[in-house]
């Protein structure tokens, strides 16, 4: 038997000589080590080594009580002798003396005899003796050093029946002599049988395996040549046809690698075409990244790495200033709904290519994002300060110059925000962004469609900043006022009356809610006040109803209020406490607020229909609110904003959305009112159209609560 090193096991006299080789020494040291480390031998090993000690130990219990019984019943044995001895022969009668002799010529320590009814004893005395024929090794064993025994008699002894202490001292010494000869014999054959079973694991398990590792782990690392692997199996057992299974591995790998070569030869074509075709992509991507499909102008990336690199070059060169201009289209929305898309693309083009008869630098003009425009403006195009806003003015003017389609014109009104360098910003995206809110401002004001970044910017942060620290002050001093404007139905009766706010500031005196309520929405001041407002419009309306008026009292809600769950509970809590009833009560809800948090909208409104409190939308058609949630809200009011009525009756897209507005609130159960009437022309208009119910300065100005509880004709 060879080890894995090629050791012979069988002791030769080769292998002796070999021996005396240091070699074979490191060889032997190798092939235990590997026998060592491995975890299969390890184990294995050791659970033959304790196998092995388990059954000795089994055989060693009987053995050791087989060994002791034949000790015992020795020194047995020769006390019966000794007492039979005697007893044979006896000459005369049984006396101490002659039983003392025997006690001296024997182990025996203590002796009884039964002569004539009685015992004679001598030595020590017997006392718990047990029948010396059973198993000795049960008897008591005082310290292990004496052994009682007693012979009935009718057996060997006659008439005499006898009782015997036996000195057993030596038993203990011998029995422990006897563990350790069996103990160190059974650990002698666990070694040899352990080593001959490693041997044999190593021959017929490790060798192999170890072998076919090496193959595994070499063939692994050289994949481009698996063949030279490949082995004749040496066994016709499980490891050769492990060994049959690799090589068949190995040659579906070498089959494989052919095909895969071949492949890889057409993929390297194909690469080299996809490669080509994919920087043409890219070319065209890199163009539609850079620019806006539908009007061939730059887009906001392009448009902002210009600006980029056209304000670095004017820093260096210490240029004159240049002007951002951001332009959006005011009512493009509307034209989008009404018109189409398609319209709506078609006037995107045409603004595009006249603002590009603006700009002579490539890149210069771009298509923001939807209805919003850029443009720069450089000295190299002969811009000067004192032209500037005249250049502007033509841009306007040309974009807002009525766009055929179809044989239709169609117009939009254009705002500008304009940011000047380095005034307003000396990176790009500083400027844009400026340029971008002074352009909301101009959308915002109802005069001026120019709007300059730099002219008040700041003077509008300060007093934001002043009027909410004047706001925090306003409501622990109770500074705002309820003003009430009247509603009317067609006949021209008062049904209702809408609260609405106002701040009396003491040193800037009364202040609008357009400039204050904005301001109060964003640190959460608008709660406060809002509560307020319910507890004194309905502290208004229980004095009216006493007074006889059996019309309704409207309030508007913010977005704020509307997501408080709490809200419904409060404004019970009001009513409640004035004893007034629900149907008195209208909130007013604009789209926006509705939109913002459709789930919580919805559940807060069904609160407020269960309690029994009128809803309605308010400034209807300025949102973007979805018809499918407006279906499903509970309101029983839509509210036309100003900004459709104040054209009636001569503007026909005005008149077009009214009547739209009119008839789709009625097909949804609803009743109309619309805001903002000040001509008999609008409000002729509006009654003859079926809406339901005026409010405006034509029929009645917000005035206090004092003035209207005066006019007992409106109550």
């Amino acid at each position: 038997m060879k080890s894995p090193a090629g050791i012979d096991t069988d002791l030769g006299g080769d292998e002796r000589r070999a021996r005396r080789n240091p070699d074979y020494w490191q060889s032997v040291s190798q092939w235990w080590r590997q026998l060592i480390s491995c975890r299969l031998c390890r184990n294995l090993s050791m659970a033959a080594f304790i196998a092995i000690l388990l059954i000795e130990f089994v055989i060693l219990i009987p053995s050791y009580r087989n060994y002791a019984e034949d000790l015992l019943g020795q020194h047995a044995a020769v006390a019966r002798q000794a007492i039979s001895t005697y007893l044979a022969t006896k000459s005369d009668n049984v006396t101490a003396d002659s039983l003392q002799k025997v006690l001296d010529s024997s182990r025996i320590t203590g002796l009884e005899l039964m002569v004539n009814d009685r015992w004679l004893r001598v030595g020590e005395p017997v006392t718990d003796a047990g029948d010396a024929s059973g198993r000795l090794r049960d008897l008591p064993n005082p310290e292990k050093q004496r052994l009682d025994l007693v012979w009935n008699s009718g057996q060997w002894l006659g008439d005499y029946p006898v009782r015997a202490r036996v000195d057993i001292t030596g038993v203990s010494g011998e029995l422990a002599a006897f563990v350790v000869r069996i103990l160190g014999l059974s650990l002698l054959i666990a070694v040899f049988v352990t080593v001959v079973a490693m041997a044999v694991v190593d021959r017929m398990m490790l060798s192999p395996l170890l072998r076919l590792r090496t193959r595994i782990v070499q063939a692994g690392a050289d994949s481009e040549h698996p063949l030279i692997y490949v082995r004749e199996p040496e066994r016709c057992d499980e490891f050769g046809e492990v060994e049959g299974a690799f090589n068949r591995m190995l040659e579906q790998n070498a089959t494989y690698l052919s095909r895969l070569q071949s492949l890889n030869k057409r993929l390297d074509q194909l690469l080299m075409e996809r490669t080509r075709s994919l920087k043409q992509t890219e070319q065209e991507l890199q163009l539609r990244s850079l620019y806006d499909q539908l009007t061939g102008l730059a887009n906001r990336n392009l448009f902002e790495e210009r600006l980029t690199r056209f304000l670095t070059e004017s820093k260096s060169a210490d240029s004159a200033p240049s002007a951002l201009v951001v332009l959006g289209l005011n009512d493009f929305q509307a034209l989008n709904g009404l018109a189409g898309h398609e319209i709506g693309d078609r006037v995107l083009q045409e603004v595009a290519r006249r603002l590009a008869a603006f700009s002579r630098e490539p890149g210069y003009v771009a298509r923001l994002g939807g209805d919003v425009f850029g443009l720069l403006l450089t000295p190299n195009q002969g811009l000067k300060d004192d032209h500037l806003e005249a250049e502007i003015a033509a841009i306007i003017g040309a974009c807002t110059k009525p766009v055929l389609v179809a044989g239709k014109q169609y117009q939009c009104d254009v705002s500008a925000g304009v940011a000047l360098t380095p005034v307003d910003g000396v990176e790009a995206g500083v400027l844009l962004g400026h340029a971008e809110i002074a352009m909301h401002r101009a959308k915002k004001s109802a005069d001026l469609k120019v709007q300059f970044f730099a002219s008040d910017l700041g003077e509008q942060i300060q007093r934001r900043q002043d009027m909410v620290k004047d706001l925090r002050n306003a409501i622990e001093k109770q500074q705002f006022e309820l003003h009430y404007q009247p509603q009317f139905d067609r006949l021209r009766r008062c049904v209702g009356f809408e609260a609405l706010l106002r701040w009396r500031h003491p040193e800037l005196g009364m202040v609008s809610p357009a400039e204050f309520i904005p301001v109060a929405e964003e640190p959460g001041l608008i709660a406060p006040i809002g509560l307020w407002v319910i507890e004194q419009a309905v502290t208004t309306m229980k004095r009216w109803v006493d007074q006889g008026f059996s019309g309704r009292m409207a309030i508007n809600i913010s977005a704020r209020q509307l997501a408080d769950p709490s809200l419904v509970e409060h404004i019970r809590g009001v009513l409640g406490s004035h004893d007034l009833a629900p149907g008195c009560l209208e909130l007013e809800i604009t789209e926006t607020a509705l939109m913002e948090d459709v789930a919580t909208a919805l559940e807060i409104l069904e609160g407020f229909r269960s309690l029994g409190v009128l809803l309605a939308v308010d400034d209807f058609g300025t949102g973007y609110s979805s018809l499918a949630y407006l279906k499903a809200l509970p309101v029983k009011r839509i509210k036309i904003d100003r900004a459709f009525v104040t054209g009636l009756p001569d503007n026909e897209q005005d008149e077009v959305l009214c009547r739209t507005m009119i008839s789709m609130a009625h097909s949804l159960g609803c009743e109309v009112i619309a805001e903002g009437v000040e001509t008999e022309a609008q409000a002729s208009w509006l009654a003859t159209s079926g809406c339901d119910e005026l409010q405006g300065f034509l029929l009645g100005r917000p005035e206090p609560e004092n003035y209207w509880s005066s006019q007992s004709m409106a109550l």
